[in-house]
């Protein structure tokens, strides 16, 4: 009687190679028998799930394969948590709410954590040396595709569930508009139309704070909707600075009727009137509170008739973009919006006549 053929018996093979009684050689994450086959193999369920896109880190590392790890992502969110939470709000609190709450809800809404990684990306950008800010500008625009792509059909269907991750992802859009489109970095965003489209955009994603505030109000981070509650004290000049412009805005309104609508002869609309109100009531609040959000508020506040004005060059409304130009100077230490305080101030005197022109040089700029 022949001996039986030994071997050794694999008792941690797949399913497939079980039910059909060979030898598995248990290559991970699909066997030998199952590749060679194109058979589906159950250790794949075991395995790492990834992303069905390459990691950044394999992008930009070059690896031969997908990394468990994605090593710039982990280096954005730590980013994130030491150096970028810091520089989006003035108080502690609010500091403290962007760096721990904004990741937390990201850990359930991959979109807003795509959005705090696009933030992040930008932050590393301005200030890494130029051999690499490419690579961060470039993990930037990869990271807010994706969430765009994931957040615009939430729109739609805004829920007490995921409010509060949109919420935080308005937070973040104004950030990464007026950042990716520097107008020291790029030439193109240096018109009219190109202001009014970065003004809508910030708009449309703070809509979400109009349909859901009441659950907003109920959640971690509700903190963020309390512009001006949070006090900062604010330096001399800079206070100065914007005490001088609520007086020219003042003027202005006061003036309206004598100032005649616009360069156009257009029809006066209560648009511009209200536009110039609106700014006015921010200046008031960052004075009293210190919190430069107020004034980056303003795009979302006023009337977006204002817009359709401004694009037809009205004078009322040019004067008011180059007043807010003026007052975006006040939030010069804000990386993000490096460059618009300058580029609204001038595409405003492009436009006006002379002596307009001549009452904005009157406002003398902070230093």
């Amino acid at each position: 009687m022949p001996s039986r053929r030994s071997h050794s018996k694999s008792h941690h093979g797949c399913t497939q190679c079980k039910r059909r009684q060979i030898k598995c050689d248990e290559a991970r994450p699909v066997c030998g028998s199952c590749r060679r086959k194109q058979l589906p193999c159950d250790f794949q369920s075991f395995a790492p799930q990834t992303s069905p896109h390459p990691s950044i880190a394999d992008v930009i590392l070059e690896r031969p394969g997908r990394s468990v790890l994605p090593l710039l992502d982990l280096e954005l969110l730590h980013h994130w948590h030491t150096a970028t939470a810091n520089y989006l709000a003035d108080a502690k609190p609010l500091q403290d709410v962007i760096r721990t709450a904004m990741p937390q809800e990201g850990l359930a809404n991959p979109f807003l954590m795509h959005s705090v990684l696009a933030v992040s990306a930008l932050h590393r950008a301005h200030s890494a040396p130029l051999s690499y800010g490419q690579m961060y500008a470039e993990a930037a625009t990869m990271h807010h595709s994706r969430s765009l792509a994931l957040c615009t059909p939430l729109f739609k269907n805004i829920t007490r569930q995921n409010c509060h991750a949109l919420f935080a992802l308005s937070c973040l859009v104004p950030v990464f508009v007026f950042a990716s489109r520097s107008p020291r970095k790029n030439p193109r965003v240096q018109s009219l139309i190109a202001v009014v489209e970065a003004f809508r955009l910030i708009r449309g994603a703070a809509s979400v704070v109009n349909q859901a505030r009441s659950w907003i109000e109920q959640g971690p981070l509700r903190p963020l909707l309390r512009v001006g509650q949070c006090q900062k004290p604010i330096a001399t000049a800079a206070e100065r600075y914007a005490l001088a412009l609520c007086a020219q805005l003042q003027s202005l309104d006061l003036n309206l009727p004598q100032a005649g609508p616009s360069l156009n002869s257009e029809p006066f609309t209560p648009a511009l009137n209200d536009s110039i109100k609106d700014l006015l009531d921010l200046l008031h609040l960052y004075l009293q509170s210190g919190d430069s959000r107020a004034i980056m508020a303003w795009p979302v506040v006023v009337d977006p008739s204002y817009f359709d004005c401004l694009l037809r060059k009205e004078r009322i409304a040019l004067l008011t973009l180059a007043l807010y130009g003026c007052s975006l100077q006040i939030l010069s230490g804000h990386w993000w919006l490096e460059g618009w305080g300058e580029l609204l101030l001038k595409l405003a005197r492009d436009h006006l006549p002379g002596a307009d022109k001549e009452l904005l040089n009157m406002i003398n700029v902070p230093t």
